[in-house]
């Protein structure tokens, strides 16, 4: 009898450190690599939407996320690149498109967080983008965001950090974009 008295919460106690577990693949490095050319090198400029096919994983709450993204990346990254298109362009001058891609997504929704506090796992995403020279489908740079919001940090702010990571990650993309426009340097995948 008095095994099962510890059986019983040990099984519990397995089972909600499980839930909290986060299965999303991180980048290997902390930095990016340059692109093989400054954006400037393009006149015309591109957004795509965040392409949610090509190997996303979606985890809970992924959706949201991916919404709330692209909300900002549209403000944010878009208009950055409104302004570059603006800029007068020679005749026959290159497009670079830009194209943000989802590889692994999962976010706490704010009642799971107040619900479940901790033991609804933290939250996290990554994206790739990949910016292509529209004229010869060449890539010229690909590279990989991360960002997460910790478990606990998350149930003490009642998912507030849930909500920010999905600003930082646009400002990651965004900082990207402008830190390469004239001199390609790379930058962090904020790891």
């Amino acid at each position: 009898m008095k095994s099962r008295h510890v059986v019983i919460p040990l099984f519990a106690a397995i089972v909600l450190t499980a839930a909290c577990t986060t299965n999303v693949k991180k980048p290997t490095a902390d930095q990016n690599p340059p692109p093989s050319e400054a954006f400037s090198k393009f006149g015309r400029f591109e957004l795509k939407p965040i392409n949610t096919v090509e190997g996303c994983d979606k985890q809970h709450g992924a959706d949201v996320a991916l919404r709330a993204i692209q909300d900002r990346m549209t403000d944010r990254l878009g208009g950055v690149i409104a302004t570059w298109n603006k800029k007068s362009a020679p005749a026959g001058s290159r497009k670079l498109i830009v194209e943000p891609i989802c590889s692994d997504a999962k976010l706490v929704g704010t009642s799971a967080r107040i619900w479940g506090g901790a033991f609804a796992g933290s939250s996290a995403i990554v994206l790739k983008v990949r910016y292509v020279d529209a004229a010869t489908g060449k890539t010229i740079a690909e590279p990989v965001f991360y960002q997460r919001a910790s478990a606990m940090g998350a149930a003490w702010t009642f998912g507030a950090t849930d909500r920010d990571m999905l600003k930082r990650i646009v400002d990651l993309v965004t900082d990207y974009a402008v830190g390469n426009y004239m001199v390609a340097t790379g930058g962090p995948t904020g790891l």
